[in-house]
């Protein structure tokens, strides 16, 4: 039998945590491979969304765009890159 997993057994985004993300470049997993990522590894985080109560970001990839709950953006993002212009 198959239970259904509650909230507090994965990682969900706060909203003021989500909105901190967005502008921000990212290198997906799946996509890069070592030593040198193709260009379709990066993507940026433009947006925040909410589902049934549920705060997800929006990434657009050069290919796709996507959300994400946190639980898929820890498994699925390798990092943030260091896009600060000062």
């Amino acid at each position: 039998m198959n239970e259904l997993m509650a909230n507090e057994d994965f990682e969900v985004f706060e909203l003021s945590e989500a909105v901190k993300l967005i502008n921000k470049t990212v290198l997906m997993k799946q996509d890069g491979e070592f030593p040198v990522p193709g260009i379709g590894a990066l993507g940026v985080i433009t947006g925040v969304l909410t589902l049934n109560e549920e705060v997800e970001v929006v990434v657009k990839l050069i290919d796709r765009v996507t959300q994400m709950t946190k639980q898929e953006y820890m498994d699925q993002v390798e990092r943030i890159l260091n896009t600060d212009c000062e």
